[in-house]
Parts: structure tokens; sequence; C-alpha cells
């Protein structure tokens, strides 16, 4: 169904990517707030085991993710049927897979990530995910989890192909650092790196999408944007 990678690389970021053969999974899969956690809720998802981690983590400063995380998972009837990768503003990571996930169904986690996949090719898939992210700490954090992903898909990814993907990281502001989507493309992830690639080619599209602060864009990225405009003349 679904395969994902969970990740933080120490500064403060932390998120998800994800593909799948479904439309729209960045509606439905990614669970991320600033300063708490990161979570990829997928298989035969429950979207409230995201806010539910989310709220009682936000609620209580000294609860870590993996407790949170198990304390909700161990209330819900459905258990055995879900997926979920979990990363904490602590640097804990946690990885779940019920017994009734479609196989190939499992998790790998290393030390800043986790993925995690069912109805997979195989095994491959997220072992390919996390020796990518170990292996290139110096990308930022989009599009190392972004390439991440697609080296899952070249392992085997879902057995069904693709349809959509998404990348979603925050920093330590409220809103997303990075929240792009591709919704419904037979070539998903590939379109995806394109956009993450597109968005640092164009300044102003650039400090729209990957330093959402309060100072930032500047009017001064809008002067030269109104300038490239004027250039075309279109402005």
């Amino acid at each position: 169904m679904t395969f994902s990678i969970t990740g933080f690389d120490g500064t403060g970021k932390m998120g998800v990517a994800v593909a799948t053969r479904y439309w729209a999974v960045g509606a439905r899969v990614p669970y991320v707030r600033p300063g708490i956690a990161a979570l990829a809720v997928q298989a035969y998802a429950q979207p409230y085991i995201g806010y539910d981690v989310l709220n009682m983590m936000a609620n209580d400063p000294e609860l870590d993710g993996p407790t949170a995380l198990q304390t909700v998972l161990d209330q819900d009837p459905g258990k055995e049927w879900r997926q979920v990768g979990l990363v904490d503003a602590r640097g804990n990571v946690q990885g779940f897979t019920g017994k009734e996930t479609v196989a190939w169904s499992g998790h790998d986690v290393s030390e800043d990530c986790v993925a995690a996949g069912n109805m997979l090719v195989g095994q491959e898939t997220v072992e390919a995910m996390t020796e990518f992210f170990g292996n290139n700490p110096d990308l930022d954090l989009p599009e190392r989890l972004a390439s991440a992903l697609q080296a899952g898909h070249f392992a085997g990814g879902d057995k069904r192909g693709q349809q959509s993907a998404a990348v979603y990281v925050v920093d330590r502001e409220e809103a997303p650092y990075v929240d792009l989507r591709i919704d419904d493309d037979p070539d998903a992830i590939a379109a995806l790196m394109r956009l993450i690639q597109d968005t640092r080619d164009v300044e102003l599209v650039r400090s729209a999408h990957f330093s959402r602060t309060r100072e930032s864009p500047t009017v001064a990225s809008y002067i030269a944007h109104r300038e490239s405009l004027r250039e075309e003349g279109l402005a």
C-alpha cells in the first residue's frame, strides 16, 4: 500500500516523505508538529493515532514519543492493522508494524530515521531508505527524505507502483519548512524530486517553501520577483 521514511537531522528539523499507489497520500500519512514529533501513520491508517500522540506529548513535556505511541496503540482495537514510524524532538525513534498489515510489511529503525512499508516488493525497500538517509547527512532534510524515498522505490517499492508522493518537514517555526505533494501522477516520486529542485532554482519560491519564518519571504525577494516578471513582459 505505502512506504515512508520519517527522520530528523539534529538541527530541529524533522519530517516525513511518503509514496503510495493511491492518490493524495500527503493528506493522510504525515503528522508533524515542531518541537514535538513527526509520525507516518499508514496501512489501514487511523489518523487519530497521529493527532493523539502529538496532543499527548504537547500536554506532557516529560513524555517521549515511543511511550506516547505505545499508549495510543494499546488503546486501539485495530492496532494490528496499523503501521507507524515516529521520531521525536529528543531524537527518539520508533517503528510499529501490526500483524495484519499486507505483506511484505515491516520497518527498519536507524539512529535518526525509521523507514516503513506494507504491500512492498520486499524488505530491501525499507533497508534502501535507511541506508540512503544515513549515508547522506549533508543534504537538507526535505531532499534527504525524498531522495531516500526514491532509493526505496528503486529497490522495489510498492508492489502496485505509485500514484502520489509527498514530503512534509518542520523546523522550529509553526509554519512548515516544506510541504510539497504530488497527488496524482504515475511517476509521483520523480515529480516530487523535480518539484524540490525547481523550488531551489527560484528564490521567491524557495523562500516560500524552504524558509517559513515570520521574516521570510522578504520584501527584497518580492521586488526581485516583480522585476523578473517585468523583464518577461508579465507585469
